[in-house]
C-alpha cells in the first residue's frame, strides 16, 4: 500500500488483551453475510418474477408496477444512509438481525394480502429494512480483513445478491405453479427468520468476534461532515448515482420483458432467467479477484480497481441492441450487461472501502448507496410510463450509457485519507 493509505481503513487490533479472531471464524461470518444477502434479493425479486401474475391478480398496469417499484425505493433510499449510521453506531450484529428480521416479515406479509394498497405498504417496509444489509456486511469485511484482501469477501457477500436473483426465477415459478403465488412469499421469510437465530448464535460475545460487531463502547463513530466533503467520497457517490440504476432496471424488468416481449410462460421464463445473474456473479467475482491481484503486485488500489471498472464500462453500451435480438440473444446481451453490473458493484464498494476511514465506512456506503438506489428510483419512476407509450428502447438506449459516464466521474479518485481522518502513514496489519 502507499504511504498515504488510510490506516483507518485496516484492520485494526480487536481490543486490549483480546487474541484476533481465527480465520475460520471471519470466513464463517463472510458464509452468513453471503446468505444474507442471497434472502435479501431473493425476497425483492419475488415481485419482479410474480410481475405477470400480480397484474392479473391485481388489475395492474406497467405504471402500476412502477408505482410498486418507486415504493420499495423511496424508503430504500431513505433508510440507506440512517441504516449505515446504525451499524456505525450499534455494530453489525444486533441492526443485521433487525434488518433481515423486519425484512422477512414484510416478504411474509405480502403473500397474504388481498389489496394493490397493502401491498404498496408491505413493499415499503421492505425498502426501508433491506438496505441496511449492505453496510453492515461492508462494516464487518472492512473490520476483518486487511485492503489487500478485502476485495474478495466484499465481492462474495455481494455475490449473494446475484446467487438470489439467479435462484428466484426458477424457485418462485416452481412454488407459484405447485402451491401458488403467496407461498412465493412466506416460504423465503420463514428462511429469513431462521437465519437471524443462526446469526445471533454464530455471533455471541465468547465465539471469537471483534468486539467491532457487537457495538457498544469499542465502536468509533467519526463525524460524517468532514469525510463527505472529500472528493474522493463525492466521486464514488456521484459514480453510483449514475450507474447503479443500470443494476435495478435489469433486476426488476427483467422477467417482465422476456415475459410480455419474448412470450416466454412464467415457467420458461424461470428456465432461463437466472442465467445472466448467475453470469454476473462468476464476471464480477472473477473482476475483483483481478483488481485484489493486481492490488498485490504493487498497483495503488485506486488504480487497480478504476482499471477494472474502466474496462468493464466499454462492455456496456451492447444492452442497445437488446430489442433487435430474440430469446437467446436476449440473454446473451443481458448476462454481458449483468456482468459489468456486479463489476461495478464489487468493486465501486472495495474502492470506497479502500479510501474511507474504517470508523466511519458504512455510514459513508450508506450514503453512497442511497445515491445509487435514488438513481434507482429516478430512473424507475419514468420507465414505466416509457414503456407504455414507447417500448423498451428509449430505456436500453439510456441504460447504454451510464457505466461510461460514471467511469468518467471516478477518473479524479486518488486513494488519500479523507479530511478529518487519522493523517498517520502506513497501513496496519492484520488482526481483527
Amino acid at each position: 500500500m502507499p504511504s498515504s493509505a488510510l490506516p483507518s481503513s485496516a484492520p485494526q487490533p480487536s481490543g486490549a488483551g483480546l487474541p484476533p479472531p481465527p480465520i475460520s471464524w471471519r470466513w464463517l461470518v463472510v458464509a452468513l453475510l453471503v446468505v444474507s444477502t442471497f434472502l435479501n434479493y431473493f425476497d425483492r425479486q419475488i415481485l419482479s418474477v410474480l410481475k405477470t401474475t400480480l397484474k392479473h391478480e391485481f388489475s395492474l398496469t406497467d405504471t402500476h408496477y412502477s408505482l410498486l417499484i418507486t415504493a420499495f425505493m423511496l424508503p430504500y433510499v431513505v433508510m440507506y444512509p440512517i441504516g449505515g449510521r446504525l451499524v456505525d453506531r450499534f455494530g453489525p450484529r444486533w441492526c443485521m438481525a433487525a434488518f433481515v428480521a423486519v425484512w422477512s416479515g414484510a416478504t411474509f406479509g405480502m403473500g397474504f394480502t388481498g389489496t394493490f394498497t397493502a401491498l404498496v405498504v408491505l413493499r415499503a417496509v421492505l425498502g426501508a429494512a433491506e438496505p441496511g444489509n449492505y453496510p453492515a456486511a461492508l462494516r464487518t469485511c472492512t473490520v476483518l480483513f486487511e485492503p489487500a484482501q478485502r476485495a474478495l469477501p466484499i465481492s462474495l457477500f455481494s455475490a449473494g445478491s446475484a446467487v438470489g436473483a439467479i435462484v428466484a426465477p426458477p424457485l418462485i415459478a416452481w412454488i407459484t405453479v405447485v402451491f401458488g403465488w403467496r407461498w412465493a412469499f412466506a416460504l423465503p421469510a420463514v428462511v429469513g427468520f431462521g437465519w437471524v437465530g443462526v446469526w445471533l448464535a454464530a455471533t455471541r460475545p465468547g465465539v471469537g468476534q471483534s468486539p467491532q460487531l457487537t457495538g457498544g463502547k469499542t465502536v468509533a463513530v467519526t463525524s460524517l461532515g468532514p469525510v463527505l466533503r472529500s472528493p474522493n467520497i463525492w466521486r464514488l457517490i456521484l459514480a453510483r448515482l449514475v450507474s447503479d440504476p443500470v443494476w435495478y432496471f435489469y433486476l426488476f424488468w427483467l422477467p417482465g420483458y422476456l415475459q410480455e416481449t419474448q412470450g416466454l410462460t412464467l415457467k420458461q421464463t424461470g428456465w432461463v432467467a437466472w442465467v445472466p445473474f448467475l453470469v454476473a456473479d462468476v464476471g464480477g467475482i472473477g473482476a475483483a479477484h483481478l483488481s485484489d491481484r493486481l492490488v498485490r503486485r504493487g498497483w495503488p488500489a485506486d488504480r487497480a480497481r478504476k482499471v477494472v471498472l474502466t474496462a468493464a464500462a466499454f462492455v456496456a453500451p451492447v444492452g442497445i441492441f437488446t430489442t433487435h435480438f430474440g430469446v437467446v440473444g436476449t440473454i446473451v446481451i443481458f448476462s454481458l450487461v449483468a456482468v459489468v453490473c456486479t463489476t461495478w458493484l464489487f468493486n465501486q464498494t472495495a474502492l470506497l472501502a479502500d479510501v474511507a476511514p474504517r470508523e466511519s465506512v458504512a455510514s459513508v456506503h450508506g450514503v453512497s448507496g442511497a445515491c445509487g438506489a435514488l438513481g434507482g428510483l429516478l430512473f424507475n419512476a419514468v420507465i414505466g410510463p416509457v414503456v407504455d407509450a414507447f417500448g423498451y428502447t428509449p430505456v436500453f438506449v439510456v441504460a447504454g450509457g451510464l457505466h461510461l459516464v460514471a467511469a468518467s466521474i471516478l477518473r479524479g479518485v486518488r486513494h488519500r485519507p479523507p479530511p478529518g481522518a487519522n493523517s498517520r502513514g502506513g497501513a496496519g496489519k492484520e488482526g481483527a
